[in-house]
């Protein structure tokens, strides 16, 4: 597959000594031709990727192991390195590591010790599991009055003052307004601090607001929740504000808060992965503002909105026979962005008029990961091009296949760009 790229805009004058490329889209350079996808058997694998999880399940192992010896302070010791190594890594894990260290303070009978771990992990609840995960922690937290008898009402009441709270608040939301028992609730979810209720308690008062105040007080949903607790309502909220602004043709405004959405849903991957965690719902609001305002803009967008990009992971496809032109064009469109970075740092090297062309190939190995990335003149290899680019590279994920590693190459041409000079 063959693919011509300019990392080029318009020329202009006058020119100061050192020309630089002005912002654009790559997606605007890439014209791909009708030329077939090569088999190449030569190349070396890459190294087997890194289990990130695997020093987490190492402590979660050993803490379990120790807990079933009745090895207390061995368990205590690696359910810390579990909570440790859980803190780069996803909601689940972190519930894991929480739930853990629970199970810890009550095998040492450490009453004060097990109640503020059952509370932990009722505010480290997160993602999909959210309210099967905090009932649980509350119920855990009820239990540890067998250790201490003196708290089983007062702990019973606490319980039961939450639940009455989660339940109204979620009738409220069905309601799309307060229901009678809403201030009682809020009462409840500001005595106990509890940031997700009271997330929810201000995403009723958004649903239930007029219309000149709703996106505002949208917006403000979880606003004030640092933590993964509120990531669930915050992205109801902004489901809500995405399908408003597309009702409206505010297609920016629907492409700011998508990309907002794929912030808070990657929140809840490992720190590694989050680069891979984007919604569907993201692209397909990014193509609607694309074909309004011109290709490339949503990612011109979500750049000055958060620094960088999110992308699909193309290799958690349903594996197939082989490699397709059509999904090769695919992964090279979504995953362009990256190689700007180095063909603008490129075009800011060179001195007008000069215009260099390049000719790129790359091996596609069966997990779907890039490596083999080569310029055909391999003197090129160890410019700072060459560096910037291999390092892109090793983010994008192509579908998973069966049959002859794939070899693709890209053409394209860099030009220096002149810009006005300052006075």
């Amino acid at each position: 597959m063959l693919w011509f790229a300019c990392a080029t805009s318009n020329p202009s004058p006058p020119v100061t000594a050192a020309a630089a490329p002005e912002e654009n889209a790559l997606a605007n350079a890439f014209e791909p031709e009708q030329t077939a996808v090569a088999p190449a058997v030569t190349a070396k694998p890459p190294p087997p990727l890194v289990d990130v999880r695997a020093p987490f399940n190492t402590a979660v192992d050993a803490s379990t192991r120790a807990l079933n010896a009745k090895d207390v302070d061995a368990a205590r010791t690696e359910a810390v390195r579990a909570m440790k190594e859980a803190s780069t890594l996803g909601a689940l894990e972190r519930v894991k590591a929480a739930e853990l260290s629970f199970k810890v303070a009550m095998a040492a009978a450490a009453a004060e010790d097990a109640q503020r771990a059952a509370r932990a992990w009722h505010s480290t609840c997160a993602g999909d599991g959210l309210d099967t995960c905090r009932a649980s922690a509350l119920n855990a937290l009820v239990s540890t009055s067998h250790l201490d008898p003196s708290t089983t009402k007062a702990l019973r009441d606490e319980v039961a003052e939450v639940q009455k709270a989660e339940a109204c608040l979620k009738a409220s939301e069905r309601a799309k307004k307060p229901e009678r028992c809403f201030a009682d609730a809020e009462k409840t979810a500001k005595a106990q601090r509890d940031e997700l209720l009271l997330a929810r308690a201000s995403y009723v008062k958004a649903l239930a607001a007029p219309e000149p105040r709703q996106v505002a007080m949208l917006s403000a949903v979880g606003q004030h929740c640092e933590g993964t607790a509120c990531v669930a309502v915050r992205r109801r909220a902004l489901a809500q504000l995405v399908a408003r602004a597309k009702a409206e043709k505010k297609l920016e405004d629907a492409a700011r808060y998508a990309i907002k959405d794929a912030q808070a849903f990657a929140s809840l991957s490992a720190e590694r992965e989050r680069v891979w965690a984007r919604p569907a719902e993201t692209d397909s609001v990014c193509a609607a503002f694309d074909g309004a305002t011109g290709p490339g803009s949503c990612r011109k967008l979500e750049k000055q909105l958060t620094g960088g990009w999110t992308f699909k992971d193309f290799s958690k496809d349903k594996p197939r026979d082989g490699l397709s032109a059509d999904q090769v064009r695919a992964v090279n469109e979504h995953y362009a962005p990256l190689l700007q970075e180095c063909l603008s740092a490129q075009a800011r090297r060179l001195k007008p008029p000069d215009a260099v062309r390049y000719e790129l190939r790359w091996m596609v190995f069966n997990d779907g990961r890039v490596g083999e990335v080569h310029f055909k003149n391999p003197a090129a290899d160890e410019s700072e091009l060459g560096v910037c680019l291999r390092a892109q590279f090793e983010t994008w994920r192509y579908p998973r296949y069966d049959g002859e590693w794939q070899h693709v190459e890209q053409a394209f041409t860099i030009t220096a760009v002149e810009r006005r000079s300052e006075r």
